[in-house]
């Protein structure tokens, strides 16, 4: 409530009775705020009756600038609630965004309904890096080693599977070595290929040095749709996966090589975060926790 607040509720109502049930004011109270505000501005505001209250001619032209006065004063109290301790800047990619987000915004959201959460997509794990460095984001979702001066909370050790059509002879088996397919089939990249902080940007270099066609980086809806018709392999992870293959015909291979991403959450030294960071993590490391049992669950 600003200012002229009583003001703008007193001749909206024509009786400062009224406007004081209205407002929550004894009508003294009321009548002692107009006044005050009337000696202020050096001008009479209102005429005072036994039938109420009337804007004055001065008051008339008063009236619509107070109003306005009132909007901007909303404007400011929005813009200082979305502060950096009521806006929440979190950095996330694809995966987190369909599997994790939902559950840890809605529990996220139980505990703090006025504050406003800002996901950032990113485009590679070191834009989230030197975004949360630059405290551009307040943490990210995040895959690599810890950056120094930073701190980093494991979430899930998320494994990579190598994605064949679904007729060819490698999605028969088992399971496949990186080793074994480097050089016989062409390799499609994804934008995760070309991200130097990611393991599979190490498996496309293999491949890289045997390659007959010049693939660009697709989205990964793109590299499974490409797969599918033949044109290539790809390696994505188990994260990825899961919207991803439902009545696709593809197959999804398990590699011998073991090869895993470990996706955390990055976030500034204890020292440096704030209470929505330290809440955002506690209940990002309870609902991925919760997801992953329900995953396994699924599984047997």
């Amino acid at each position: 409530m600003g200012k002229y607040a009583p003001v703008i509720k007193t001749a909206e109502c024509g009786s400062m009775t009224r406007a004081a049930q209205t407002m929550g004011y004894t009508q003294p109270s009321l009548g002692y705020i107009i006044n005050n505000i009337e000696n202020e501005l050096g001008v009479k505001i209102f005429y005072r009756d036994q039938r109420g209250v009337t804007l004055t001619e001065a008051g008339v032209g008063l009236l619509e600038i107070m109003r306005q006065i009132e909007a901007m004063e909303m404007r400011l109290q929005e813009a200082a609630r979305v502060s950096k301790w009521e806006l929440l800047r979190v950095g996330i990619f694809s995966d987190v965004a369909a599997q994790w987000m939902p559950g840890i915004l809605e529990a996220f959201y139980e505990a703090y309904p006025d504050v406003v959460v800002k996901l950032e997509q990113e485009s590679c794990y070191l834009n989230g890096e030197l975004d949360v460095k630059e405290h551009k984001l307040d943490c990210c979702f995040f895959i690599g080693q810890c950056p120094p001066g930073m701190e980093s909370f494991p979430l899930y050790e998320d494994p990579y599977y190598l994605v064949v059509e679904e007729k060819s002879y490698l999605a028969s088996l088992k399971e496949v070595s990186v080793w074994d397919v480097v050089g016989k089939y062409q390799f499609i990249p994804t934008n995760e290929s070309f991200d130097m902080g990611s393991t599979i940007h190490e498996i496309y270099q293999l491949f890289a040095r045997f390659s007959r066609l010049d693939f660009q980086p697709q989205e990964n809806q793109m590299a499974i749709a490409l797969v599918e018709k033949g044109l290539g392999i790809t390696v994505l992870p188990g994260l990825t996966l899961i919207d991803l293959i439902p009545n696709r015909a593809v197959k999804i291979i398990p590699l011998k090589d073991r090869l895993t991403r470990t996706v955390s959450l990055l976030c500034p030294r204890e020292s440096e975060r704030s209470h929505l960071t330290e809440v955002f993590l506690r209940l990002t490391q309870q609902r991925v926790d919760a997801w992953r049992t329900a995953q396994k669950s699924k599984s047997l």
